[in-house]
């Protein structure tokens, strides 16, 4: 077992609880902790320890049982906040626990060859999900940025909070381009499925930040579903496939 990994494991389960913070603060409400906060938290928790314990196990060639210490050092700085923390400490523990436990099984299904049938689903994934991100790109176009550019409520920022928008969209444009164009990409789904989640969490907030705006507000939360499962997807078909498998599947197309 590389040390090297277990300090990685380390750092990135010590950032969980500035995870946990920038979920749950457009939900936070003044003198209380809403059941909408820590939800909210926990799940950007699960999401990002999840992604970490995948993107650290994936290469791996050991079993499950043998990167056992990866799984302990990722989950062990999430324990120590939640002992720190006040309230909220439990639902955050199983949280990280579950997104833990779900990153570390998709990483190694990894060692599993693919079938004809993994193969399609590799594609279809790749192409659906490339559809998905165009339509969030759409959807935020026509339905989000409008609102948010004529948003008159008290601190509202509209410039910069437009200018957010546009970057999302060019983002979800230019991957769902290469989802398209370059499927002979063994690593392109782990890519997706990382900005899917990242993009996901962003659009999360935003959809508390801007919830007095119901239409933009629904447009938000649909399209935070969207990325997440598109995300979660793309991980999951990057773990079923590995790429040295690729030629031997009708995967690699122009």
């Amino acid at each position: 077992m590389s040390p090297g990994k277990i300090l990685l494991s380390v750092v990135a389960g010590c950032f969980s609880l500035f995870v946990f913070i920038m979920g749950a603060e457009p939900f936070e409400v003044p003198g209380k902790t809403s059941i909408q906060e820590v939800l909210a938290g926990g799940v950007a928790v699960a999401l990002y320890l999840a992604v970490c314990q995948f993107l650290a196990v994936r290469k791996s060639g050991s079993g499950f049982r043998a990167d056992w210490p990866i799984l302990a050092a990722m989950i062990a700085p999430v324990l120590a906040w939640c002992l720190i923390m006040e309230n909220s400490s439990l639902p955050v523990l199983l949280a990280g626990c579950i997104g833990c436990l779900a990153g570390s099984v998709a990483g190694h299904l990894r060692t599993a060859p693919a079938s004809a049938h993994t193969a399609t689903a590799w594609r279809v994934v790749l192409r659906a999900g490339a559809g998905l991100y165009l339509v969030v790109a759409a959807t935020l176009v026509v339905a989000v940025i409008p609102a948010v550019a004529r948003d008159t409520s008290p601190h509202a920022t509209p410039g910069p909070a437009v200018k957010a928008f546009i970057v999302s969209v060019a983002i979800h444009v230019l991957v769902a381009a290469f989802m398209l164009w370059r499927t002979r990409g063994g690593k392109l789904p782990v890519v997706a499925g990382v900005f899917g989640l990242l993009l996901g969490l962003f659009l999360l907030l935003a959809a508390g930040a801007f919830a007095h705006m119901r239409p933009a507000a629904i447009a938000l939360w649909a399209c935070t579903g969207i990325d997440f499962v598109v995300g979660a997807a793309s991980l999951a078909a990057a773990a079923m496939v590995r790429e040295r498998d690729l030629a031997e599947t009708e995967l690699r197309f122009p």
